[in-house]
């Protein structure tokens, strides 16, 4: 029995990384009754004007039903003005492509050839975003986190990523689209959950440090990701990394975060503007603060549901989304000396929050 499962598990060690890793191209269509994935991409334009979409497929109760598909994106303006644009669909008005990387939510695409990735939201006559780019870096994965039998997986599936954009948005009915084209950069995460959100995590904080390609400072600057979900339980799991502009990277094991000025916001929710963080690896440590410095937006996709969405989606969690520029200050530390790593960031900071108990009617 132990020659079997010696067998087995090196087997296991010989299969490329690719199998081992979560599979980005296809949802895996679970059947479980919390059973929720998405793809989130976080996206600067070098204008200032910010973008998140999420195509997302998840279970919900009736009348809803399973296998729903939700494209829902937010477009902020480097003014403060903002717009969302939402569209469900039941399984066959969205889809994907069994054999590669191509998911569609009502006219909303998101697809990939290789290391070249293409986003496209909006409709016709109507917003319009598309952005065509790649990761500087293969994906970066948290460990699968499981409790009971919930487990969650997340992956950074397109970690410091770049590439180009051009867009068409109309942030009020009375007033003409906005147009424009030219350089983006951020990050895309995947995530799978088979039970309810607020039982596998807390909040999570990502981090992702914005460069210039055009930069000549950029040579020898050293560029953060981070990522800290806290997880049910109280412990948490964090990715840090430093790249270069050859695309090389350092990762830090042993990292610490201790949230500081915690702002208490509405629904019970709050958030933190200021962290320190310490971190080491096997040849220096890291440590310094990022402080939110400029205020994107704040975000719960429940104040932008309609009732009928808003009656099913109380039994669900309450997310708060708080995305911020941030400022990083740095000291890393090896047997070659102190190198200094400030700039700039994409931050969001999510804040879970577990949906309301009902309250039991007396009897008479």
């Amino acid at each position: 029995m132990k020659l079997i499962k010696f067998i087995i598990v090196s087997l296991i060690c010989l299969l490329p990384f690719s199998l081992l890793a979560m599979d980005h191209s296809k949802p895996q269509m679970l059947k479980d009754k919390f059973y929720k994935e998405y793809w989130e991409q976080h996206f600067l334009f070098e204008d200032g004007t910010f973008i998140t979409s999420q195509f997302l497929v998840a279970n919900f109760p009736w009348p809803v039903g399973r296998d729903h598909g939700i494209m829902i994106s937010t477009v902020v303006s480097p003014d403060g003005k903002r717009t969302i644009i939402k569209n469900g669909r039941n399984f066959g008005k969205w889809g994907f492509d069994t054999e590669k990387f191509d998911l569609f939510i009502h006219t909303h695409r998101l697809k990939s050839t290789g290391n070249k990735h293409d986003i496209h939201v909006g409709t016709v006559g109507r917003n319009v975003i598309d952005i065509t780019g790649s990761a500087a870096i293969p994906p970066l994965d948290h460990q699968r986190h499981q409790r009971k039998k919930d487990y969650m997986e997340t992956s950074f599936y397109l970690p410091y990523f770049k590439g180009d954009r051009n867009w068409r948005v109309q942030y009020d009915e009375k007033q003409p689209f906005e147009v424009g084209k030219g350089k983006v950069q951020g990050f895309g995460t995947h995530v799978i959950f088979n039970g309810r959100v607020e039982g596998l995590l807390q909040n999570w904080l990502r981090i992702s440090g914005l460069s210039s390609v055009d930069d000549a400072s950029d040579k020898n600057r050293l560029v953060p990701f981070l990522s800290a979900q806290t997880r049910s339980d109280g412990r948490q799991d964090s990715l840090l990394t430093l790249k270069n502009a050859a695309n090389d990277v350092i990762s830090f094991s042993d990292i610490t975060l201790t949230y500081k000025n915690i702002i208490q916001a509405t629904k019970k929710s709050s958030y933190p503007t200021v962290i320190e963080i310490t971190a080491k690896n096997d040849t220096g440590s890291l440590t310094g603060t990022i402080r939110f410095t400029r205020k994107i937006d704040h975000f719960n996709i429940m104040d932008h549901l309609n009732f009928f969405e808003r009656t099913f989606a109380k039994s669900r969690a309450s997310i708060a989304n708080y995305r911020y520029i941030a400022d990083y200050d740095f000291s890393y530390v090896t047997a070659e000396g102190t190198q200094k790593i400030t700039g700039k960031a994409l931050s969001e900071y999510k804040d879970i929050l577990s949906p309301k108990k009902k309250k039991k009617k007396r009897r008479r």
